[in-house]
């Protein structure tokens, strides 16, 4: 018998898991058993940790892709009604995190008491993390009213639900007062509303080498806000890490 073609039939690349089982410590051991066993399984359990730690968490992370990265890109991105990438990877390294889930109005993930909120996302070379959106509670129609207006009166196009990123770089040079009106009407939205509220971590979402990586672990201060571009009828910000 061919024992590759054997093995290659055989491989797991998901499990009957549901949002919910995330959500508590109930199956915490039997879902880093299966994880263990069938993605990683010369990964040793007993080196997973129990606190938010930016460096451990990346040696962790690093060792998981070198047993595979395919494996690695399969949990970073595992389909769980409700949660996002990189989600299911903190679950599995931290030993007494649960997920909020999807039905969450609180975090994204509960470690011991203490929650965080997590955001996948791209990073330039500057250091600002963007390409991801706000909670859906933040009110942030006013905003994109005022983006509108202003891009309209520039004439530079868009639409009340799509200003690109360019459009912004525009309206910032041709008008920057009135762009920084709205820009600093944002970062008091934003701020107040979102990320004075937990620590938020921050993990690289591109894929490749970086793909999982923790890049901050952090409370964003309201200075560190701007406004990246409006798309699906809200506004992306980015943030300096």
């Amino acid at each position: 018998m061919d024992q590759k073609f054997i093995q290659r039939a055989t491989l797991v690349t998901s499990f009957n898991f549901m949002s919910s089982d995330f959500t508590s410590l109930t199956y915490k051991k039997e879902i880093q058993s299966l994880f263990n066993t069938h993605f990683f399984p010369s990964f040793k359990l007993e080196n997973t940790i129990s606190t938010v730690d930016k460096a451990k968490l990346n040696t962790l992370i690093s060792s998981l892709k070198e047993i595979s990265s395919a494996k690695f890109e399969n949990m970073h991105f595992y389909n769980l009604k409700g949660i996002g990438p990189g989600e299911v990877t903190m679950y599995f390294l931290l030993d007494n995190a649960k997920l909020g889930g999807g039905a969450s109005a609180g975090v994204d993930l509960l470690v011991g008491s203490k929650g965080y909120e997590i955001k996948a996302v791209k990073v330039s070379r500057d250091g600002y993390a963007s390409d991801f959106k706000l909670g859906g509670t933040v009110p942030l129609a006013d905003i994109i009213t005022d983006l509108y207006s202003l891009s309209t009166k520039l004439k530079l196009g868009g639409t009340r639900t799509e200003i690109s990123g360019g459009i912004i770089d525009k309206m910032k040079a041709m008008s920057p007062k009135e762009y920084s009106l709205i820009e600093e009407k944002f970062k008091d939205i934003s701020y107040n509303s979102y990320f004075k509220n937990h620590e938020i971590i921050f993990i690289n979402n591109a894929k490749g080498s970086s793909l999982g990586r923790i890049e901050a672990v952090k409370n964003i201060t309201k200075p560190e806000v701007m406004i990246e571009r409006v798309t699906s009828g809200t506004v992306k910000p980015k943030v300096k890490l």
